[in-house]
């Protein structure tokens, strides 16, 4: 860090600056130029990168909403009346498909598991009673009719079971006579409206279940350029948390009356959770291409508005005004003032500006 330091003041000392004439020759003049020794240019992180034509892809942008896609929601409700006797997740867990939730105590699993255990009884007395009838019947020690009743009981009884036990699997898993609440969805649980104890029906949602891995984005879109939209573009999505793309999925067929905008439905991208439910974002799409001579935004200084950038011309430094149009994605398109194949200034810029503008200043 010393090192540097001393480095950084050697160079303020010796780098002094005057403004000279215009055009391309419109330089700062140094009356000690700055010398990029290899120590100079290791120490300050300096590159530099020839003046080149790029092809540049032009897009248009268009303010968006983020919302939860509702084909990977789930509301998760109990299917008999019952109570929380056990709450497994809390909300803000994650989940994963087949996950329990909770256990639910319900008056009505327990008189169905109860019914069935005598149904069982039952039909093993019955099925016993059965077996002994047919084999007398077979040995003639019997009449048919009775047999025949001895059957007629035993298989009313296996189909008794069966509904009850048929009844029971309808309501899902059951786990020591309590009804076990699974999750249908990865995802984390977005909301939770009961505690342990509460009693629940048909009607109470006991939890809100999200997958945010896909998102949906809703772009507002100008009448005239939902003919720039169509199903399947790949569209980029800028957050306040990063980028991701998706996919235009739906263009709505009417108009908002107060905005007079269109909705476009984009199905996105989130598995680096850089969207969130409510947040508001910018929607990218491209129009075309430029190929022109442009410049890096990073290499760009600018003073009073006006644009300067540095070439290194041999082993110097040399700041020079520039003439910039507009920027795209991150480069100046250059109108003027240094020429293609000159070497650019792209990083280390840091340094060059505040000296340069401290310099202009003191004049």
């Amino acid at each position: 860090m010393r090192i540097i330091i001393s480095i950084v003041a050697l160079l303020f000392t010796s780098f002094s600056l005057t403004f000279a004439g215009g055009g391309h020759d419109h330089n700062v003049e140094m009356d000690n130029e700055f010398k990029l020794t290899e120590d100079v240019v290791k120490k300050l992180g300096i590159k530099w990168e020839p003046v080149k034509k790029r092809t540049i892809q032009v897009s248009k942008k268009y303010p968006a909403v983020v919302k939860d896609d509702l084909t990977l929601s789930e509301a998760v409700y109990s299917p008999v009346e019952g109570l929380i006797k056990m709450l497994l997740v809390k909300e803000g867990d994650p989940v994963v498909k087949g996950q329990k939730l909770a256990l639910i105590y319900s008056p009505e699993i327990r008189k169905l598991t109860a019914d069935i255990k005598l149904a069982k009884v039952r039909l093993k007395n019955l099925k016993a009673v059965y077996e002994r009838e047919k084999q007398l019947y077979e040995k003639k020690v019997i009449p048919y009719s009775r047999y025949f009743q001895a059957k007629i009981n035993y298989e009313n009884a296996l189909g008794e079971l069966q509904a009850l036990e048929e009844s029971l699997k309808a309501y899902g898993e059951i786990e020591n006579g309590l009804l076990v609440l699974k999750a249908h969805i990865d995802g984390y649980v977005a909301q939770q409206n009961v505690v342990l104890g509460d009693s629940v029906d048909l009607g109470k949602q006991i939890f809100k279940i999200h997958s945010h891995d896909v998102l949906w984005v809703v772009a507002l879109v100008p009448v005239v350029d939902t003919v720039l939209f169509k199903k399947n573009l790949e569209v980029t999505i800028i957050s306040p948390l990063g980028k991701t793309t998706g996919i235009v999925d739906f263009i709505s067929h009417k108009v908002d009356p107060e905005t007079k905008l269109n909705q476009v439905r984009i199905i996105a991208d989130n598995k680096k959770e850089t969207l969130k439910p409510n947040m508001f974002v910018d929607v990218y799409i491209r129009t075309g291409k430029i190929t022109d001579l442009f410049i890096p935004e990073k290499a760009v200084v600018i003073k009073d508005g006006k644009f300067f950038v540095f070439l290194k011309k041999g082993e110097h430094v040399h700041p020079v005004e520039v003439h910039l149009k507009e920027k795209i994605n991150g480069y100046y398109r250059l109108v003027d003032g240094i020429k293609e194949g000159e070497l650019l200034i792209t990083e280390g810029v840091s340094f060059l500006k505040s000296r340069f503008l401290a310099e202009v200043e003191g004049h």
